[in-house]
Formats: structure tokens, C-alpha cells, sequence
């Protein structure tokens, strides 16, 4: 089948750059265990010409019973341990397997959801679908460790129960594009007319993890950014369990108003997981707020973040999938195949 191998390379490169110093090797291969794509790290260990040339001696051991297992559907996502590197397989659709080679000392829990967004992002090229090869930066808790090493050991990587609900709350001034993005969202649709959000609109969405046998629902409560609406606010923030933080990258305003949106939600809502949005990034000409500003931004509050349009779909997707990989994560174990 005829695969786009620039879009695949074009991921491995964003990959690459979110995993950092501990990746050996990043490699998509298909069915059958030839290599698509493959990227090496900038880890200081010696790679072998095989790692990238044919996933032989490093991941041959287990390809052939992954596989096995994926073509039944019965595997999803895991991991296996060797004395020397640690190795996080991914199932990516039905055409491809995506698996990523980490040094012996890297933990698995922070790069899983990279892996996890990145394979879902491989099955949408294979299928030839439209996808952007950018994979957000998350910001993740580096001190919880489900995924235990095991050396010689192949365990899938699940959550706890099926299905988790959360309350979700769109922040960020008006016009900003918050209902757009539930509305492409919701029902994969764009409207250029949408009213103001009068107070709130409540809307609910399912993700689906393939794989992980999870989902997540979300209840989805837009509320307006107008100041006349701040007091109405603080009743439905309360309990938000989830987060989006959303300023329009053509609006300096939107950007500088962020801080006080994310205090007021934290005053109420202390828990809540936030990430945060750049919003209409298809207006490229208008554009004044750049990525690396948005960047730093993020760092300065602690949130996981991505750049989006509402307009055209991309990363919208995204967004509401890597907020629901950063709450779940907690809840993350493996099992011993």
C-alpha cells in the first residue's frame, strides 16, 4: 500500500524532540516487520545499524508475538524490558505497529502518552487521512510510576475499569473560538457565525482509547468570556475536573488575559488539570503571538500545550485527547502477558 513516508518522518521528528535524551530508537514498521520509518535518539548509547535497518536482534524477540497478538486485536499497547533498553510497543490501526527504544535507566510513564498520541497519529497517515505531525508537549506528574521494569517480561499497558466522566470547562475570552472548538469536536463541524456563549452551553463528547480498553466522557461546559458573565462563572466552575485554557493567536488581549482566567479557575477548582490552547493558527498572515511565546507561557503556569484551528479540525482532536491521556494517566497499570 502506498503510505506517506514525509508525514511518518515528519512525526518521528516531533517524537524525537518531546521523548528527549532517553530515546535510542523510534521505528514504525508494518504487519509483516518491515520498517516504514525509523528515527535514532540522541542518546549517548551505541545504536546498531540493526535496531534501525531491520528491527532485528534488539526487538526480534518479541515483534513476531506482538504481532501475533495485535492481528487478533488483542494487544493494544505495551512494553518489554531488556538488561540494556526498555521498549514501548503501540498498535497504530490495523496496518502498523510503532515501537519506541529507550535506555535501560528512561521510565516509561512519562513517554507512554507520547507513544500513545503518536500511534494514533501513524494509523490516520496510513489510512491517509489528514493529520498534522506535531505532538503536543505534556506536562505530566515525572513522580508517578505504574509501569514497573521487568526485565524479559512483556506486559501490556491498561487502565483501571472502562470508563471514566469528567466535568470539562473551556476558559478564555470571548470570540476566542471555545465553541468552535466543541462544536468541530462534538460533531466534527465549523460554523464562521456562532453566536456569543450566553452564560454557559453544556455538551458531552466520548474518547476512546484503542488499546487501553477505556473511555473517557466528558461533559462539556463553555463558558462565555465576556466580563458581564464572571459572576455567573464561579457556580460552574466549581467541581470542573478538567480544563481548557483558550486565547486566540491573532489577539495579543486573548493571550494576556490567560493568567487571570487560569487564577480564577484554581480558586475555585484547585485540582482541576489544565492544558493549554492557541486557537485559529490557520490565520497565519494575522498571527502575533508566536509558538515560543505560547511556550513559554505554559512553562511559567505548568500546562501541557498545543496549537489548534477550529476551522480547518487540526489538533482539535488532539487537545481534548491529550487532556484525557494527562487525567487518566494516574490510573495506568500493566499486566504480564
Amino acid at each position: 500500500m502506498s503510505v506517506d513516508r514525509d508525514k511518518l518522518e515528519a512525526l518521528l521528528k516531533w517524537y524525537k524532540q518531546d521523548v528527549g535524551k532517553h530515546l535510542i530508537a523510534a521505528i514504525i514498521v508494518n504487519r509483516e516487520g518491515l520498517v516504514m520509518a525509523a528515527l535514532k535518539g540522541e542518546s549517548e548509547a551505541e545504536v546498531e545499524e540493526d535496531v534501525i535497518g531491520g528491527v532485528s536482534a534488539l526487538v526480534e524477540p518479541v515483534l513476531t508475538r506482538i504481532t501475533e497478538e495485535f492481528s487478533s486485536g488483542a494487544f493494544g499497547t505495551g512494553t518489554f524490558d531488556t538488561e540494556e533498553h526498555r521498549i514501548i510497543f503501540c498498535e497504530a490501526g490495523p496496518e502498523a505497529i510503532f515501537v519506541t527504544v529507550l535506555d535501560s535507566i528512561a521510565m516509561v510513564d512519562p513517554i507512554f502518552p507520547y507513544a500513545y498520541l503518536a500511534a494514533e497519529k501513524i494509523a490516520r497517515i496510513f489510512d491517509g487521512r489528514t493529520v498534522s505531525p506535531v505532538i503536543p508537549k505534556l506536562i505530566l506528574d515525572q513522580n508517578v510510576q505504574n509501569i514497573e521494569r521487568k526485565v524479559d517480561k512483556l506486559q501490556k499497558i491498561k487502565v483501571k475499569s472502562g470508563e471514566y466522566a469528567y466535568k470539562l470547562i473551556l476558559g478564555g475570552e470571548g470570540g476566542v473560538g471555545k465553541t468552535s472548538m466543541v462544536h468541530r469536536f462534538v460533531e466534527n463541524s465549523f460554523q464562521a457565525d456562532y453566536k456569543s456563549t450566553i452564560g454557559t452551553s453544556i455538551m458531552k463528547k466520548e474518547c476512546d482509547f484503542e488499546g487501553l480498553e477505556s473511555k473517557v466522557r466528558f461533559v462539556l461546559w463553555d463558558l462565555a468570556g465576556q466580563a458581564q458573565f464572571k459572576r455567573v462563572r464561579q457556580s460552574y466552575l466549581s467541581n470542573a475536573e478538567a480544563g481548557i485554557l483558550v486565547y486566540d493567536v491573532t489577539r495579543k488581549d486573548t493571550f494576556e488575559s490567560i493568567e487571570n482566567w487560569f487564577n480564577e479557575i484554581k480558586n475555585v477548582s484547585p485540582t482541576i488539570s489544565l492544558i493549554l490552547v492557541g486557537n485559529k493558527i490557520d490565520l497565519t498572515e494575522d498571527r502575533v503571538i508566536s509558538t515560543e511565546v505560547g511556550e513559554e507561557l505554559t512553562k511559567k503556569l505548568n500546562l501541557s500545550y498545543i496549537e489548534t484551528s477550529a476551522k480547518t479540525g487540526e489538533n482539535i482532536n488532539d487537545a481534548f485527547k491529550m487532556l484525557a491521556l494527562q487525567i487518566i494517566k494516574q490510573y495506568v497499570f500493566t499486566e504480564e502477558v
